[in-house]
């Protein structure tokens, strides 16, 4: 562990410090006791603001190594006497889980953050990323921790799928620049326009504004992956080389038309 660890993660400025809160208003009104401590009334203005990302990036570096010395080296480069630097030790159990135990042969662990929830498997546990392992001590990566997490989507969906939100269902191809989508419940006609070619190599790539996905989008960015949740722009248009210029709202008659009980 580098020798100023205690500096890097504590040593920021305060956040809070631009709130002006003065209690002396509430402290004249008939609505305070007669007998009042020195900050009622008053805001907490100021609170910590560690940085915890290098904690954690040395604890992932750790792994395979008995957890006693790790906490020792821990504990020689952080002073636990000082308030504030022993405060990093309440993140600890946020990136380690220490209290595994053995079940029937396999590691349970804590399912919730904080030490609460009750026990579950290993390869359930979504939110653990680094273990000791109840026999030998050792610090360990959730090697399953991929698997758990694409279980718990699985199970649990999307947050657009909790709610009942799939404004993307389906889209309907009429021509190679029209398409039918349904967005909401509606039925709208989108006509599709292809992104602007480069007039140079070193020239940036022109923006255009999709009025299907409400953003700025060019031709390299809508081959890209999105974030979770998100449609992917193929998987909205069927192709990446176009992008939605305009839409208009079909009414039932056009819908009922075309497309009939299917709409």
């Amino acid at each position: 562990m580098r020798e100023d660890m205690d500096k890097v993660i504590v040593e920021r400025p305060r956040r809070g410090g631009s709130w002006q809160g003065d209690g002396r208003a509430w402290r004249n009104s008939k609505e305070a006791g007669s007998h009042l401590g020195m900050k009622r009334g008053y805001h907490r203005t100021k609170w910590l603001n560690e940085n915890l990302a290098p904690l954690k990036r040395w604890l992932h570096k750790q792994v395979h190594r008995p957890w006693d010395k790790v906490y020792a080296e821990l504990c020689s480069g952080i002073d636990r006497r000082s308030t504030v630097q022993a405060h990093i030790f309440e993140h600890i159990d946020q990136f380690v889980v220490r209290d595994a135990v053995m079940r029937d042969g396999q590691v349970w662990v804590r399912a919730s953050w904080w030490g609460r929830g009750d026990r579950a498997p290993l390869e359930e546990a979504s939110n653990v990323e680094l273990f000791v392992h109840p026999l030998t001590g050792i610090l360990l990566p959730n090697r399953r921790l991929r698997e758990a997490r694409a279980a718990q989507r699985a199970r649990y969906g999307s947050w657009a799928e909790r709610n009942g939100d799939q404004p993307y269902a389906v889209y309907h191809v009429l021509d190679e620049h029209t398409q039918w989508h349904r967005v909401d419940g509606c039925w709208f006609e989108i006509t599709l326009a292809r992104f602007p070619e480069r007039t140079g190599a070193m020239q940036p790539e022109e923006k255009c504004h999709d009025v299907l996905r409400r953003c700025l989008v060019t031709r390299s960015g809508a081959a890209q992956r999105p974030g979770p949740g998100m449609p992917t722009h193929f998987g909205l248009y069927g192709r990446n080389d176009v992008y939605a210029a305009a839409k208009r709202q079909l009414s039932r008659r056009e819908v009922r038309a075309r497309l009939g009980d299917a709409a």
